[in-house]
């Protein structure tokens, strides 16, 4: 089932009560060690079983499963075009999102990928809001590297998996949360939000996949693998290949 593909942006005045309520909370939403609580918060061991790890999705594998996938997981989904069953796939992991209303768009935009609620449904429900994905399809240089369009087909589902694991987060997020997310974006507190979205992304199975990615992206970057193996920090809010590796290592789900 398709959504709509129409979406255009609605603005307002922001009561001053709210811009007060977020000034005055402005330290409490953006500090790091609350969001990494947050991000803990929405790991369960219940996910943990749902979703298995899985080392690597074949794409012609995959391909025979496009069906029962879409069926069960592309409800209310607008999916990217080109990667229908990357999103589906990524989609499997995260059962809170069966019949959350999300829309995929690919276009030329500033960043290679973003996720956020659509502002027009704020004021419903978590439950009940769009939430966008954005995918950039235009990127000059080396840092084409980036776009979903360069990367292995398991490095896709994983960056696509990191995208909604920001959605499953915004669930659990109400309107005043999210404009001090959005704040957060601002400052330094963007690192560890980021590392506690990747934490999340492990923990509902799909570490493997971004693995695959932080792998493929710093190997370009760095000019080896060898090099992107030994690279610690250095990519900004994103963990990198090894980081991720010592994650995946705390949980006994990825023990095999």
């Amino acid at each position: 089932m398709r959504v709509s593909s129409h979406s255009s942006a609605s603005s307002g005045v922001t009561p001053s009560c709210w811009l007060a309520d977020v000034t005055r909370n402005s330290r409490r939403l953006l500090s790091p060690a609350l969001l990494w609580v947050i991000g803990l918060q929405l790991v369960s061991p219940t996910l943990l079983a749902q979703s298995p790890p899985v080392r690597e999705y074949d794409e012609s594998v995959q391909r025979n499963r496009m069906e029962a996938l879409l069926e069960r997981y592309g409800q209310n989904k607008e999916l990217p075009t080109g990667y229908e069953l990357q999103a589906l796939l990524a989609l499997s992991h995260y059962p809170e999102l069966a019949q959350t209303n999300i829309r995929f768009i690919v276009d030329d935009v500033d960043i290679p990928l973003s996720s956020r609620p659509w502002w027009g449904s704020m004021h419903r429900s978590a439950k009940n809001r769009r939430y966008l994905v954005v995918i950039d399809s235009e990127r000059a240089g080396d840092r084409g590297t980036l776009l979903l369009k360069n990367q292995p087909f398991n490095a896709q589902v994983g960056i696509i998996g990191h995208e909604l694991a920001h959605t499953v987060y915004y669930l659990n997020r109400s309107f005043l949360g999210i404009l001090g997310d959005a704040l957060c974006q601002l400052s330094s507190c963007r690192i560890e939000f980021e590392r506690a979205t990747d934490r999340r992304l492990i923990a509902y199975g799909l570490g493997w996949q971004r693995y695959d990615h932080a792998l493929f992206v710093r190997s370009q970057l760095l000019g080896s693998e060898e090099a992107a193996l030994a690279a610690e920090g250095g990519g900004g809010a994103y963990m990198s290949p090894s980081e991720l590796l010592r994650e995946m290592q705390t949980l006994e789900t990825y023990a095999d």
